[in-house]
């Protein structure tokens, strides 16, 4: 049984290179372990190739939005010696990300970060990819099984991954922590490998000619396989573990989770830039205009907003700050990076001050005050008072709700417990 619908269409492989068939089997199962996340988002790549640029440094590129992906399998000194599997899986999901955002900016981000927990979900659930899976087993012999065979089994399998490895400490790729290992060493190792991966992207280092010519070199020195065609069982298999990280995904977001559509490729992982991821749909060249409500129309009447909804839920295009480590564009109010987490640097600070004390302040005049009034009619009266909703940071100028002590824009306490 098999299933026709095939993502990765072909591979190529270098010729003239060492361990060829390895080379191949890397793409195969490079490509296998991200099935499960393009089949949710209507993903298609109809060439994925092995590259070997004389840029050491250069990882992967994506050619016209997915209609080819290349990948650097080999180490740039050593020809016979592949990267990790997993360097080259995360690659892969870097290069997939393109399908979307070109540019390496927040939306970008949010999808690459999203791609890589499902990728992790996967993995943790016992996932290795159609035609790898576990322990060599090939589910189902010749009769396709039911999707409700496929899910008791696949939530089998995943129990007793879970069970093993309970307490491990494991992520995606890597072992559990050693003893006496620093976890702030692990940490900024997680770091260096995902800059790494984010340098060795040459989608936003070479123009459009270098990268046809980068692409149409790989084709030339490379060895084309026709994709074979998927067990339905075992894309069962793949589906039903797809459908319990979603179950995973739903929990930890509840009611705000969104599932990776097409439409919303970076679904609930997206935050507020899902409506934005939205107009560029996958293959789409630019942004897509959307609609505007009727002023006229009942729809746009206006409608009270609870504090949650009232706070903006994503910075104005010019507005935030740029990592010096790793280049992602931040919000104002976040105060360190929220892809390496390298705390936000003094100047960035300063300028963010300056931008929020230019707001204009609303005066209050006092000279047209009614008469005070008498004790008697103030004391009932007393019990109504409110402390205000919102309170200004002495320091920036920045307007915080009343619940929030310090100041999200330059970390300053409020002065009074009002």
């Amino acid at each position: 049984m098999y299933e026709h619908d095939p993502l990765v269409l072909s591979y190529v492989h270098l010729r003239n290179f060492p361990r060829e068939k390895d080379a191949l089997h890397i793409l195969k199962k490079v490509a296998s372990q991200v099935k499960p996340i393009m089949r949710a988002r209507g993903w298609k790549v109809p060439e994925l190739a092995e590259f070997f640029p004389d840029q050491e440094n250069l990882l992967g590129l994506n050619v016209n939005r997915g209609q080819k992906i290349l990948l650097r399998l080999r180490y740039p000194r050593d020809r016979s010696l592949f990267l990790p599997v997993e360097q080259i899986t995360d690659t892969m999901l870097h290069e997939l990300s393109h399908i979307v955002h070109g540019p390496h900016d927040a939306r970008f981000h949010a999808l690459w970060n999203q791609l890589r927990d499902e990728h992790e979900g996967l993995v943790m659930k016992g996932y290795t990819g159609e035609g790898f899976l576990s322990e060599g087993h090939r589910l189902g012999g010749g009769r396709q099984l039911p999707m409700h065979e496929a899910r008791r089994l696949a939530r089998a399998a995943a129990e007793r991954r879970q069970n093993l490895g309970a307490g491990s400490g494991r992520k995606l790729g890597g072992a559990g922590l050693l003893p006496g290992q620093d976890i702030r060493k692990v940490i900024v190792d997680a770091v260096e490998r995902r800059n790494k991966t984010l340098q060795g992207c040459g989608n936003t280092n070479h123009n459009e000619n270098e990268i046809r010519a980068i692409s149409e070199t790989a084709t030339r020195n490379g060895f084309r396989t026709q994709a074979e065609e998927d067990a339905a069982n075992e894309a069962a298999i793949a589906q039903a573990l797809w459908e319990l990280v979603q179950e995973d995904e739903k929990r930890k977001y509840g009611s705000a989770y969104v599932p990776p559509t097409p439409e919303h490729p970076s679904g609930s992982g997206g935050g507020a830039v899902v409506s934005s991821s939205a107009a560029y749909p996958s293959g789409g060249g630019g942004p897509v205009s959307l609609p505007t409500p009727d002023p006229g129309s009942s729809s746009a009447a206006p409608q009270p907003r609870t504090a949650a909804e009232r706070r903006p839920l994503s910075p104005e295009p010019m507005s935030g700050w740029t990592c010096q480590i790793c280049t992602l564009h931040n919000p104002d109010n976040y105060l360190c990076c929220d892809a390496c987490g390298v705390e936000r640097p003094e100047n960035a600070t300063k300028k963010i001050a300056g931008r929020t004390s230019k707001r204009p302040r609303t005066t209050i005049d006092l000279t047209t005050s009614p008469a005070r009034p008498s004790r008697a009619e103030k004391e009932p009266a007393a019990s109504l008072v409110r402390p205000p909703a919102t309170w200004d940071c002495s320091f920036c100028g920045t307007t915080m709700e009343r619940q929030w002590w310090t100041c999200s824009t330059c970390g300053k306490m409020k002065e009074d417990s009002k």
